[in-house]
C-alpha cells in the first residue's frame, strides 16, 4: 500500500504506477502476446514520463480476465526496459497471487523484482489465523511468513555465493528447460 502512495509520501520525489498484467479470457492464446507486448509499451512509457517504481499487478484476475504469469510479465518488461535503456532509472514491483513459496520470490528476483507483493499468500495467512484464532496473532502470522520466505532465500542466495540481494536481483541465474529457444529470448 505504502508503495502504491509514495507519489503523496515523498511529495513526489518518488513516483509509482500500477500495471495491470490481466487480459479478457475470450482474448484466448493470442491475448497473452498481446498483452505482453501492451505492457512492456506501458512500462516504457512509464519510465518516460518520470514513473520510477513500477508495480506489475495481477490482482484483477477473476472469472472474465486471467493474468499474464507475473515471471513472464517481469522478464518481458525487464528486458524491454533494458533495450530502450531504462532499467536503470525504475524499480520494479510484482504484486501476484502466484508467489507463495520461497523459490516463487527467487525466480521473480532472478529475473528483476526488486520487490514482491504476495498478496494472495499474505490472505491464506489472515484466513489460517482467523481458523486457529488462539494460536498466534495476524501480526506474528505474517512476520513469520515474511521471515521464513527470508531465511530461505538468503540460503539460496548463499548457496550460490551470492551475498546481497542486488546481486541477485535480475541475475537471470536460472536455465528454463523444455520450452523453445524463441520463447525463452522474448
Amino acid at each position: 500500500t505504502r508503495l502504491k502512495e509514495i507519489n503523496t509520501i515523498t511529495k513526489n520525489k518518488f513516483k509509482s504506477i500500477i500495471i495491470d498484467i490481466c487480459y479478457l479470457v475470450e482474448w484466448g492464446s493470442e491475448g497473452i502476446e498481446a498483452q505482453i507486448s501492451s505492457i512492456c509499451a506501458e512500462a516504457a512509457d512509464a519510465v518516460q514520463e518520470g514513473f520510477n517504481i513500477i508495480i506489475l499487478s495481477d490482482k484483477k484476475v477473476s472469472k472474465e480476465f486471467v493474468a499474464v504469469p507475473a515471471l513472464l510479465a517481469l522478464s518481458a518488461v525487464h528486458q524491454h526496459l533494458i533495450r530502450e535503456g531504462l532499467r536503470t532509472k525504475v524499480g520494479l514491483v510484482v504484486e501476484t497471487g502466484s508467489a507463495r513459496e520461497v523459490h516463487h520470490f527467487a525466480l521473480l528476483a532472478g529475473y528483476g523484482a526488486e520487490a514482491v507483493h504476495p498478496y494472495l499468500a499474505l490472505e491464506t495467512v489472515e484466513d489460517l489465523v482467523k481458523v486457529n484464532k488462539e494460536e498466534v496473532s495476524l501480526e506474528a502470522a505474517i512476520d513469520n511468513y515474511i521471515m521464513a520466505i527470508g531465511k530461505g532465500f538468503s540460503k539460496i542466495m548463499s548457496k550460490m555465493g551470492i551475498s546481497t540481494y542486488m546481486s541477485y536481483c535480475g541475475a537471470q541465474i536460472f536455465e528454463i528447460v523444455g520450452i523453445n529457444d524463441e520463447t525463452v529470448e522474448k
